[in-house]
């Protein structure tokens, strides 16, 4: 195989996982105890008649 043609997605791939590394670690540095995906606060669970409605609004606009 010519090197050329991997070399640049090889060199892509692992700058790609550098990349990551560093978001990783930099995201979770500000506060490790907090999870990105956390909502803050409880929402109620929602029922099949304010489902049907919300999707009415949206369908209408």
């Amino acid at each position: 195989m010519d090197v050329k043609t991997w070399i640049f997605p090889t060199l892509c791939f692992f700058l790609f996982c550098y990349v990551m590394v560093f978001v990783g670690f930099f995201t979770y540095r500000v506060n490790p105890n907090v999870s990105l995906f956390q909502e803050k606060g409880i929402k109620g669970a929602t029922s099949l008649d304010n489902l049907a409605k919300e999707m009415n609004k949206a369908m209408k606009k």
